[in-house]
Formats: C-alpha cells, sequence, structure tokens
C-alpha cells in the first residue's frame, strides 16, 4: 500500500473519529451545561490551567521523535516507554504536592482534592504514550478511532449519570479520569506491542535531541492557550471562566476535531517525505484546503446563529457565551488553518526554530490578554482575536521558509472558499432576520431553519465556484476504503533488519 492510500485511510478514520467524538461530545456538554453551573465548569477549568501545564512535560516530546524518527529500534521504544512510566509517576507526585499551593492561589479549598485525583491520570496515561506513537507511526489510525470514541462515550456517560446524581463538579473530574483509565486498557488491547526488560540512555538521548525542542516549544504554547484562562480566574471569577470556557471549549470543536484530523496524519506522512519539499508543499496544501472546505462555513454558520444556538443547545442560562462565540468563531476560522504549520517545523526537524518562534508570540498574545481584562471576560475574547488577527502572517510565512512556499499563493488557493464562505454568511443572516422579524418561529426551528440554508447554499455554491475541490473531495473518498494488508512497525523493523543482515 502507497503512502497516499496509507495516509488517505488515516484521514478517514480519523475523521470517524474525530466526528463522532464531536457529536458525542457536544451532545454531553450540552446536557451536562443544563445540569451543572457555570460555575462547576469554571471550577474544573481552574485546574485544566495547571494540568496542561503539567502534560507539557508529560513525554518530553518522546512520542513526536518516535513517529519522526526513520531509523527505530526496540531500544528506543522500550527505553522510551520505562522514560514515560517514571517522567508520569514523578509528574503525578508533583502535582498532588502543589495541590494546596493552587487551591490557595485561587482561594477555592475545594479545589486541593479536585487537583489530586485529576494528579492520577498522568501516571495512567504514561503506560499507552508509546502504544500510540506506534500506531500513529504506521498510520493504523482504526484502533485509534475506536479507542478515542470509547472512552468518550464511556467516561461521558458516567459523567451525565454522576451529574444527575448531583455530584457537581466532580461529576467533569472522574469523566477525565476514567477517560484515561479507558485510553490506557484499550490501547493495550489493540497494540500487539509489549514493553521489554531493556533501557539504553543512549538511545532516550538520540529521541531527547528532537523532543526536547518541542517540549520547549510546547511549554510556550501552553501559555498562549492557557494564560487567558488563569487570568480569568484569579482576577474575574469562577463563574466568568466557566462562560467563557465553555465557548473556547465549543469553538475548539472543529479546531482539535476537524484540523487534528489531518494534523495527526500529515506528521507521519510529512515525516515520511521530508526530503522533497515540493511533495510536502503539495501536500500540506491539499490537506488545509480540506480543513478549510469544512471550518470555515462552519465558524462563520456559528458566529451568525449563535443566539439561537446558545439557547437551544445549552439553556438561557448561557445567554453571556453569545457575544463570546461570535467573536471566538473568528479566531476558530483564522486558527483552523494554521494547525498543520507545527507539522512543517516538526517533520523538518526544525523544532528550534518553532521553539523560539512560539516564546515570542507567547509574550505578544500575553500582553493582549493582560489589557483586555480591564474589559471583563468579552475584554479577554476581544483581544485573543486581535492577537490572532496580528499574528496571522509570521505564524504562516516563517514555517513556510522551510518547505520553500510563498504566503501569496498559499492565500489564493483560498479564494473560492473564502467567496463561498461569505456569501453563505451573508444568506443565513438574512434569512435569519426574515424569520425572526415575520414570524414568532422558536429559536430551535429557526436553528434548524438556518442550518439547512447555510448547507444547501454553501454547497451550491462551492460548486458553483470551485467543481476541482469536489471532484478532489469525491476522488478522496473512494480512497477511504479498508486496507487490505495492514503493515505494521514489528513488520517494517524485521524486514529492514533482514535487509541490514544482507
Amino acid at each position: 500500500m502507497n503512502l497516499t492510500t496509507k495516509t488517505v485511510q488515516g484521514v478517514g478514520w480519523s475523521g470517524i473519529s474525530r466526528i463522532t467524538r464531536l457529536l458525542l461530545q457536544l451532545g454531553m456538554t450540552a446536557l451536562l451545561a443544563r445540569l451543572l453551573t457555570p460555575n462547576d465548569f469554571g471550577l474544573l477549568a481552574m485546574v485544566v490551567v495547571f494540568t496542561n501545564l503539567v502534560m507539557v512535560f508529560r513525554d518530553f516530546g518522546l512520542t513526536a521523535a518516535l513517529i519522526q524518527r526513520k531509523g527505530l529500534a526496540e531500544e528506543h521504544l522500550s527505553s522510551g516507554f520505562w522514560v514515560n512510566v517514571l517522567v508520569g509517576l514523578l509528574l503525578t507526585l508533583l502535582l498532588v504536592a502543589l495541590a494546596p499551593a493552587i487551591a490557595y492561589f485561587y482561594g477555592e479549598d475545594r479545589l486541593t482534592l479536585i487537583i489530586m485525583v485529576l494528579a492520577s491520570t498522568f501516571f495512567m496515561s504514561s503506560f499507552g504514550i508509546v502504544q500510540t506513537a506506534l500506531l500513529t507511526k504506521e498510520l493504523n489510525f482504526k484502533p485509534l478511532a475506536i479507542i478515542e470514541i470509547s472512552a468518550v462515550a464511556i467516561s461521558g456517560t458516567v459523567a451525565i449519570v454522576l451529574a444527575f446524581a448531583g455530584f457537581g463538579v466532580w461529576s467533569l473530574v472522574w469523566q477525565q479520569v476514567i477517560s484515561s483509565f479507558v485510553t490506557v486498557i484499550f490501547l493495550w488491547t489493540f497494540s500487539s506491542w509489549r514493553p521489554k526488560l531493556l533501557f539504553r540512555w543512549q538511545r532516550v538521548k538520540e529521541l531527547l535531541s528532537f523532543g526536547l525542542n518541542l517540549t520547549g516549544f510546547n511549554f510556550v504554547n501552553y501559555f498562549n492557550r492557557n494564560l487567558d484562562n488563569l487570568l480569568i480566574g484569579k482576577f474575574l471569577g469562577s463563574a466568568p471562566l466557566g462562560f467563557y470556557n465553555l465557548t473556547y471549549q465549543l469553538l475548539l470543536f472543529p479546531l482539535s476535531n476537524i484540523s487534528h484530523v489531518a494534523g495527526r496524519v500529515m506528521f507521519p506522512s510529512f515525516s515520511t517525505i521530508q526530503d522533497d519539499k515540493s511533495k510536502v508543499r503539495h501536500s500540506y496544501i491539499r490537506a488545509t484546503r480540506y480543513i478549510a472546505t469544512v471550518t470555515f462555513p462552519m465558524m462563520i454558520g456559528l458566529l451568525v446563529v449563535a443566539p439561537q444556538f446558545i439557547r437551544v443547545i445549552f439553556g438561557s442560562q448561557w445567554e453571556r457565551s453569545i457575544f463570546l462565540v461570535q467573536i471566538l468563531a473568528l479566531v476558530g476560522l483564522m486558527q483552523s488553518i494554521s494547525t498543520l504549520n507545527g507539522t512543517i517545523y516538526q517533520s523538518q526537524g526544525r523544532t528550534d526554530i518553532q521553539f523560539h518562534v512560539g516564546i515570542i508570540f507567547a509574550i505578544i498574545v500575553a500582553l493582549f490578554f493582560i489589557i483586555g481584562l480591564h474589559w471583563d471576560v468579552e475584554g479577554v475574547t476581544v483581544a485573543y482575536a486581535i492577537a490572532t488577527l496580528l499574528l496571522t502572517y509570521p505564524c504562516f510565512a516563517i514555517p513556510f521558509k522551510l518547505i520553500n512556499l510563498k504566503f501569496s499563493y498559499f492565500i489564493k488557493q483560498f479564494n473560492s472558499l473564502f467567496l463561498a464562505t461569505v456569501a453563505m454568511g451573508a444568506i443565513v443572516f438574512a434569512f435569519r432576520i426574515f424569520l425572526e422579524t415575520t414570524s414568532e418561529t422558536s429559536d430551535l426551528v429557526t436553528l434548524i431553519s438556518t442550518v439547512v440554508v447555510g448547507i444547501a447554499s454553501y454547497t451550491g455554491l462551492l460548486f458553483i465556484l470551485d467543481r476541482n475541490l469536489y471532484r478532489e473531495v469525491f476522488q478522496l473518498l473512494r480512497q477511504l476504503k479498508p486496507p487490505t494488508q495492514e503493515i505494521t512497525w514489528q513488520e517494517n523493523y524485521d524486514s529492514q533488519s533482514k535487509k541490514e543482515r544482507i
């Protein structure tokens, strides 16, 4: 099976996983939002600020290094596994020790026990990191899809039951713990690789030479992704943070559940063809166009129907989130096509540049967040959107130099998508206003009607403006067939070893 077919099938299975998880998470979050309060979501968001920080150091970039490395031996895998387990244990103990201080920082005593319980997820997750890396390296996303969907379904169901029973914020806490546990159990079920009792520090050093720069970037990127939550939680309180965090998660659904599909598959693919910059450029543009085909209309559509969407899905108690959704929809649109930029740095082995660029971006975004605090959570949201807009050009132009891609040429590839999306947004907005002013249509009917009109108008517009994209999409779908033969890492490794012996 050639790389293109394996990549397309990887996108297919990863896409199935992400779309299914998107629907499950949206439905479960909507139900939990009605059973719990913004304060409950805000309390968890306070903790997540610090668990995300600890997660940066979960594997010191060893997972990405295993995927990117060409000459991979058993010593790399087993050594990496034992390092991950040790690091997972140390991070768990560290977070437990810091729990009282974090609770004191926020002035919320309830956070101490919550943090201690959530800390256990780091030790649990460390047992499945290498298995995840191997399945990803093989572009074998079918088992990963099953694992991810199962983890979301099981943990979400438990959370809803606990919320009905009156467990409050603990419903969300146990949701995360159970998700980590189920993921590890399933990874060991689906992966045939098992760690051996061997450890070679030299092999770990080989992996760390790549992974430490990536860890440095992830550490810096953490502040980009979490400083807003930290500042809002500290200076504005748990309720405003609850509104902001739920909105941010909602806007991250297409970003993490659609854009990440391509990113997670393209990294191992880009690593395979890393020396052929022409192929990398072509694959990058194609993948980004496919992402934009879905995320552009989704974000603009959500911006237009935000009032009805929030009231119908989450309830009237979340109406403050409407403005936040509309602003962050624009951020989501811009960020959805920048998701693959990190794979350029990593596949080209230039995580050092990624690290340094990340530092500069983090400082700029932090300044905007601090300024935005003067106008409450709405100010932080607008500040984030402005910072994102200002950083758009360098965000693309810098990694593009690594693959000799011009920003102006890249932007031209989206002309038809921009046109179709803007026109669709105008049509949906006009239709929504028509329904609101000429009849007493309920929010539910208005939401469903505008979504239908949006899908129909966007589909028709895109067919007129870019028929080549339609052909590409249909060709892509035809390739989404189950592979007749799965080539595992062990088979590749055995084959390579045989060639070396010959």
